[in-house]
């Protein structure tokens, strides 16, 4: 009987050793997964704290760089949109409300804005910081003369021209208000510079480089005349009568064309200004801001030389240099393209000197 109910029974000893097991390894298996859980737990802690402190680095540098990003944003919206003036309105967006700023006065913030308005000023202009060449000195803009034969039909490119020509690294379009001014006082017209002899004069009085005459090719109609047609374009060496460049373009492509010419006439040309008064210690220059000079650039002034003509093609070269005379620094720049400059050395000096650059300002 007792053998019967021990083959039967199960909950035996052996019985319970196997269900002991059993349970062991269940709880062996929880703890486990426990420990586990805690673990990731702690590492995904770990991880969130870390984020966050990445999180908080990064809103450091976002506050510190926040002042600047503002006004680099708000300079872009200024040049975009010249129509929004630069005036207290932009300071006022750009400094706390509360703050009166005076500008140009000595304190270094006053400082930090002046420097900033002018840079502003400059790019208003559409004009780019002055170049250097391969040996450090500026590349000057050089003034030119637009000179259109398309009759009332060139007025909308004698209003275009000069924007594309301003916004290049080398040319000063001469205004054709101060020019008709200028003809005027020696005796001449606007028409009179269709004479070489003529623009030679006016160049050597106005410190021009080059002559740009605007004309329809030959073969194309008066009918056929548009913003889509195509223009002639000739450079003319403004002293010696010598082609620089020719171009086709029509008003779309003027700004392509005018950095074309731009090059061209740096190239082809020296670059020269002249002493419009003289004044004590001080000479006045007919070139200032727009051509590229600085206060600091020292600047050699010549006795204006005579005109060389080749005796066999009988073509003017161009005037010589005269003597040395001095040399002179610049330390004002006024109005919209004139300079004054302090005498260094020299002395005699006249209005119709020559000025050529010397050294350029550190």
């Amino acid at each position: 009987m007792n053998m019967k109910k021990n083959e039967t029974n199960p909950a035996g000893p052996a019985g319970c050793s196997s269900i002991s097991g059993a349970m062991s390894v269940k709880i062996i298996a929880i703890i486990l997964s426990m420990l586990m859980l805690a673990s990731c737990a702690g590492l995904s802690g770990s991880k969130k704290e870390a984020g966050a402190g990445k999180t908080e680095k990064k809103a450091e540098l976002t506050k510190e760089q926040k002042e600047e990003q503002q006004q680099a944003r708000l300079d872009e919206e200024v040049v975009a949109n010249p129509s929004f003036g630069v005036s207290a309105e932009y300071f006022r967006k750009t400094e706390n409300a509360t703050k009166k700023i005076r500008l140009f006065g000595s304190s270094k913030r006053e400082k930090e804005l002046e420097e900033r308005l002018a840079k502003l000023e400059e790019r208003l202009k559409g004009l780019p910081e002055r170049q250097v060449d391969s040996h450090g000195l500026p590349v000057l803009r050089r003034k030119v003369v637009l000179i259109s034969l398309l009759g009332d039909l060139g007025l909308d490119v004698l209003s275009l021209l000069p924007s594309a020509l301003r916004r290049t690294d080398g040319i000063v379009p001469v205004d054709s208000a101060q020019l008709a001014e200028l003809l005027k006082e020696h005796g001449f017209s606007v028409s009179d510079l269709a004479s070489a002899s003529v623009r030679r004069e006016i160049a050597a009085i106005a410190g021009i480089q080059a002559y740009i005459f605007v004309y329809f090719p030959q073969g194309n109609s008066p009918a056929a005349k548009g913003q889509g047609s195509a223009l002639r374009l000739d450079v003319i060496h403004a002293t010696e009568n010598v082609l620089i460049g020719s171009y086709l373009a029509t008003v779309q492509q003027f700004a392509e064309v005018a950095r074309k010419i731009s090059k061209d006439v740096v190239r082809g040309t020296e670059w020269s200004c002249r002493i419009v008064k003289v004044e004590g210690d001080h000479v006045y220059l007919n070139a200032g801001r727009l051509t590229g000079l600085q206060p600091g650039d020292k600047l050699n002034v010549y006795a204006r030389g005579k005109e060389i003509i080749d005796p066999i093609t009988k073509r003017s070269l161009g005037f010589g240099l005269g003597r040395l005379k001095g040399t002179i620094e610049i330390d004002q720049l006024f109005g919209t393209d004139a300079s004054r400059a302090k005498v260094l050395s020299g002395s005699g000096f006249k209005d119709t000197d020559v000025v050529k650059m010397s050294e350029l300002a550190e």
